[in-house]
């Protein structure tokens, strides 16, 4: 196969599954308004508003462990965290955007 062809695959691909994953966040969060989970801090983007996380289930949104990166709606919430802290968020809509309008630190359960 061509390393060209398998490039622009992986990219259609990737592009594919980053609608299909806007569909189900327009589809099911407009059907729930209020989305909670538990995860691990992988990053914090204070400039670009984003908190990046190894994330558990999150009932009627994911139903698997994934690795995000969620857009915050007050840049106040990323404050004082840092990569490995283990937090517990609420995602919401707000101006249409699906993020995280609340964070508690929690205990590492491991």
């Amino acid at each position: 196969m061509d390393v060209r062809v398998a490039h622009w695959g992986r990219w259609v691909l990737s592009i594919a599954l980053f609608f299909s994953l806007c569909l189900a966040v327009a589809l099911n969060v407009n059907a729930q308004s209020r989305l909670e989970g538990d995860g691990r801090v992988l990053g914090v983007d204070e400039e670009k508003r984003m908190l990046f996380l190894a994330h558990g289930p999150i009932p009627g949104f994911m139903p698997r462990p994934m690795r995000h990166g969620f857009e915050v709606h007050k840049v106040e919430l990323l404050r004082g965290l840092k990569k490995g802290d283990m937090v517990h968020f609420v995602l919401e809509v707000q101006n249409e955007i699906v993020g995280i309008s609340s964070i508690k630190q929690i205990e590492d359960r491991q």
